[in-house]
């Protein structure tokens, strides 16, 4: 039923078709959900389509790319977006920023560049929502792991063991333990 409304490219009253708009976005969830990524990527594109100022669709397939497991997609999708993000006055959600940060960031990290740390220490600041910046933090700890620094590793685990409980991402906190555990460090 989903599927079909978000096909119903009926104009009502002038307007777009608010049911089609709305199962649109309700297809996103459930396509990422059960891990049908390209039909989601699908979906954002024709969403962007609709809504080209939107940025946050542009953010949400990024991370729909990345969760797919195309990081150079990612990649570029989020440059594009952090470039639109620069240039948009418009009002920003609480720690946009850091979350776009995160998101490339990670993006890179998968990529294996060294740039990475850049986008994930920023996605670190006080402004980032504590899930955000326990995310970023485990990538961090990944990267020092990666570099043969079980000690920055661990360190970095314990901070976003903290934040991602406090941001309440169980997700989170069991990467943050498994990176603790590999590291030495618990």
């Amino acid at each position: 039923m989903l599927e079909e409304a978000a096909r119903d490219r009926r104009v009502t009253g002038g307007a777009r078709n608010d049911a089609r708009t709305e199962a649109m976005f309700a297809l996103i969830l459930v396509y990422n959900r059960e891990q049908r990524y390209d039909d989601a990527m699908r979906v954002l594109q024709d969403l962007r389509r609709l809504y080209p100022r939107n940025r946050l669709l542009l953010l949400e397939q990024g991370a729909t790319a990345l969760r797919g497991g195309k990081p150079q997609e990612a990649q570029n999708l989020l440059t594009e977006g952090l470039a639109m993000f620069a240039s948009d006055g418009r009002a920003r959600i609480p720690g946009e920023e850091a979350l776009w940060k995160y998101k490339r960031g990670a993006a890179r990290a998968a990529l294996g560049r060294g740039d990475a740390a850049g986008d994930l220490e920023r996605a670190t600041a006080s402004d980032a929502q504590p899930w955000v910046g326990g995310r970023a933090r485990v990538e961090l700890g990944r990267l020092a792991a990666a570099r043969g620094d079980r000690s920055a590793a661990a360190a970095k685990a314990r901070e976003a063991d903290l934040l991602c409980r406090r941001g309440n991402d169980p997700v989170c906190m069991d990467e943050a333990r498994a990176l603790l555990r590999r590291s030495g460090g618990g």
